[in-house]
């Protein structure tokens, strides 16, 4: 389902079909990170920011309690979750318009992945501080030096 969301959405259940059998999940797994995931691809879907919210950090949460994520990645741990989680945060409040709550979650994703040296991750903020930027100034100069760290650390 969570492909079909992300490549074919009208390939996938129902919004409400889904939630229905996602609770059903939930009720007897609620440490199931990739449900709590897939309740926050089809929380987007009907624009309810409320419960994409709610979901993605559960997933996160999840992730961190289950200790899957620093298995997967060989990462320093849960570190990587909290900024990727807050990178997510903001980039879900751009997308439904709230900049100023988008930017003080960007403050705190760019502020964690400075401290475990994390280019890459600081790298996607530079990229959604450049989207922000745009909704409220227009700057090139983010998107220069963007351009410029991206081809630096071979990112497209």
């Amino acid at each position: 389902q969570a492909s079909l969301l992300k490549n074919d959405e009208t390939k996938a259940l129902a919004p409400a079909s889904l939630q229905k059998e996602l609770n059903n999940l939930l009720k007897f797994n609620p440490d199931f990170a990739e449900a709590h995931y897939l309740s926050y691809l089809n929380s987007l879907r009907v624009q309810d920011v409320f419960s994409s919210a709610h979901s993605l950090l559960h997933y996160f949460d999840r992730l961190i309690l289950t200790g899957a994520e620093s298995k997967s990645n060989g990462d320093e741990g849960y570190g990587r979750s909290l900024r990727y989680a807050a990178l997510n945060l903001a980039a879900l409040h751009c997308r439904f318009g709230h900049y100023q709550q988008a930017e003080l979650a960007l403050q705190e994703a760019i502020r964690i992945a400075q401290e475990s040296n994390d280019h890459v991750c600081l790298q996607h903020c530079l990229s959604w501080l450049y989207i922000l930027e745009q909704k409220i100034f227009d700057s090139c100069v983010l998107l220069e030096h963007s351009v410029n760290k991206s081809l630096h650390f071979g990112l497209p």
